[in-house]
């Protein structure tokens, strides 16, 4: 049982770290202009 809530707690902290560094891109990009979209 023990085994089962430390995988469990080591897959919520690695969520929770995605959720973390993905939300820190997102603040850290800088917003586009909307009339100055680059076309590739």
């Amino acid at each position: 049982m023990m085994d089962v809530l430390m995988v469990l707690t080591l897959l919520v902290c690695f969520g929770l770290m995605k959720l973390l560094a993905d939300w820190c891109e997102k603040q850290v990009r800088v917003p586009k202009v909307e009339g100055q979209e680059e076309e590739k």
